[in-house]
């Protein structure tokens, strides 16, 4: 951990909670529903799809903080969870919003409600002890017109997120900062680091370490809506 920070003591016991094997691994038992699209010491990544109306059965999801980032416009999910039988139906999410978990460990069945799929990430942060992000949050998909610039939208003692937005056919700088961060980008795009060649977006996540910074480059006609999350209490 970086000095300052005010989680060590928890971390400790955050990752005797998450670490145990589960009954069901998602990206095993459904791996057409959950993969893996980047998995490295501080993150695990999962794109997730359901199908209109599809239902997947009980699995499980770890305990870390988790960061979920929606990929389209979809309707409601219905989510059953164990041992209780509890239901909640989580409403519909609209592309470019999230939500911020403070970490709960998970097993549950589900049902898509909807006649339109669902596609978003879970942004696993291993490298987040619990207790570090304190509070849920739900960002709201921006209202066009989109405005170009840099946002803070939130911000705890374990990440903060940020909005980035770049006009049509511009490239937009991310900074260096003393944290790693996942970069998510709605639109197509490529990340350029200096010194290398474009990297298109991975399914659409990019990663970039502490202390680099990078340019982001629009591959489309639209201005790019991204948000960059960075890890604040990250090795």
């Amino acid at each position: 951990m970086r000095q300052g920070s005010t989680c060590t003591a928890v971390f400790a016991l955050a990752g005797l909670f998450t670490m145990h094997g589960f009954a069901q691994d998602p990206t095993v038992a459904f791996p057409k529903n959950y993969r893996v699209v980047m998995d490295n010491p501080d993150v695990d990544v999962l794109r997730v799809h359901y199908g209109p109306h599809e239902s997947i059965g009980v699995h499980d999801h770890s305990g870390y903080p988790t960061v979920y980032v929606y990929l389209n416009d979809s309707g409601p999910v219905r989510f059953v969870h164990q041992p209780e039988n509890v239901i909640l139906t989580r409403p519909p999410t609209h592309t470019g919003a999230y939500r911020v978990s403070p970490g709960l460990k998970e097993r549950h069945s589900l049902v898509n409600l909807s006649d339109k799929p669902s596609e978003y990430l879970r942004v696993e942060l291993k490298d987040v002890p619990a207790g570090c992000v304190k509070r849920e949050f739900r960002g709201a998909a921006p209202e066009p017109p989109l405005k170009p610039g840099t946002t803070v939208e939130f911000e705890d003692s374990g990440l903060r997120i940020e909005r980035v937005v770049c006009d049509a056919g511009a490239a937009c700088k991310l900074p260096a900062e003393s944290a790693p961060s996942v970069v998510v980008a709605f639109s197509p795009a490529e990340l350029v680091g200096s010194g290398r060649t474009a990297v298109t977006f991975d399914r659409p996540v990019a990663w970039v370490p502490s202390g680099a910074s990078r340019k982001v480059k629009t591959s489309g006609p639209e201005a790019l809506d991204m948000l960059r999350i960075v890890l604040l209490n990250s090795h």
